[in-house]
């Protein structure tokens, strides 16, 4: 499971961005923010996590879920998500090796 520094580091090497001031730029946000992110000050809007997953080509709800449970503090809904993001990557496992099995071509996961 990704925390929202790694999140920056994958946008970070998949758009080959030299600094957090260039994934800034790339974001629309300020240097301050990604700054924010990555000290565990604030975290991602929903809209944010969106935007993400699209650069990344991942799931929505992976990077959704995984913001969430970083910043949940209560234990019951932090194992709710935990276990809704266990189950969705579960079923998306499933999915692509019966895709495979089919010669379908999918990202190894």
């Amino acid at each position: 499971m990704k925390t929202t520094g790694e999140w920056l580091d994958a946008l970070k090497e998949r758009l080959n961005l030299p600094s957090d001031y260039a994934l800034a730029k790339e974001l629309g946000v300020t240097r301050q923010a990604v700054s924010s992110w990555r000290n565990g000050h604030k975290t991602f809007t929903e809209e944010m996590c969106l935007q993400i997953a699209e650069k990344l080509d991942v799931s929505p709800f992976e990077v959704l879920a995984t913001v969430k449970i970083e910043w949940i503090k209560d234990a019951d809904r932090r194992a709710v998500w935990t276990r809704a993001l266990e189950k969705f990557s579960e079923g998306f496992r499933t999915l692509v090796l019966r895709a495979n099995a089919y010669g379908a071509w999918v990202p190894q996961v």
